[in-house]
């Protein structure tokens, strides 16, 4: 199954795009440092990774005419689904990686940055990978799995910061610290962000969301928010698997 849905992936034109999208993006932090390049990728990946692996995995992993076809041979629901899980990340992370190493020339960078660079890759590939398994689990419905996909986008990536900063804002006068702490927790792409500057002592501002993780959870470093990446998207597979295995097919 594994090999099936790699395949599947890997024949799918616009998967070119994961190899070609880091190193666009690089293009417009040449000579800017090491560390302000490197967290300038990121924050572009937060905006343009997500969208393509959900239109990339989704419609694979949804599609309940495709599992009804397969889950006709001999095999456990569940861990045929975490095998096509398994197939799509790797069928993703193969010109990611690429990608990635072809922004270590374009930055020029050294062998720090170049480790941070490929665990930041690796470990959005991860949460959202397991972000559209669990949604297509859960819907076995390609459009509705999209479309609750890229709300979550939407508010993980896009309004997620002005959220935060205007909760804190709104409740500074209760005592509501672990709501506070908790918002914070939910969107480890945001706290690897914060670590990365912290770490590469990036000379660009955090940003009031960058202080708010600094009050609340004090000196995060980015093993910190690479880790809840990494253990998020895992987590979130095998709920899938779960899911699939359990829900009335």
């Amino acid at each position: 199954m594994t090999r099936l849905f790699l395949k599947e992936v890997a024949r799918n034109p616009w998967g070119l795009g994961l190899l070609l999208l880091p190193p666009l993006l690089a293009l417009g932090f040449q000579g800017r440092g090491e560390g302000v390049g490197l967290v300038g990728l990121y924050s572009g990946l937060l905006l343009l990774l997500p969208p393509l692996v959900l239109a990339l995995a989704t419609p694979l992993l949804a599609s309940r005419e495709e599992w009804a076809f397969l889950l006709g041979l001999p095999l456990c629901p569940g861990r045929a689904f975490l095998q096509g899980v398994l197939g799509v990340a790797l069928g993703l992370g193969l010109p990611l990686l690429p990608g990635l190493l072809l922004v270590v020339g374009v930055l020029g960078l050294g062998p720090e940055a170049a480790f941070w660079l490929g665990l930041s890759g690796l470990g959005l590939l991860l949460f959202w990978s397991g972000l559209a398994a669990f949604l297509s689990a859960l819907l076995l419905e390609e459009r509705r799995a999209l479309g609750l996909g890229f709300a979550l986008f939407g508010l993980l990536n896009v309004l997620y910061g002005p959220l935060v900063v205007a909760l804190a804002v709104r409740l500074k006068d209760y005592p509501l610290e672990g709501l506070l702490t908790l918002a914070l927790l939910l969107n480890p792409q945001e706290l690897h962000r914060v670590g990365l500057l912290s770490a590469l002592k990036a000379p660009v501002l955090t940003g009031p969301l960058g202080y708010l993780v600094a009050e609340r959870l004090g000196e995060v470093g980015p093993f910190l928010g690479f880790s809840l990446l990494a253990f998020g998207g895992v987590g979130l597979s095998l709920l899938a698997a779960l899911v699939f295995a359990r829900r009335d097919r």
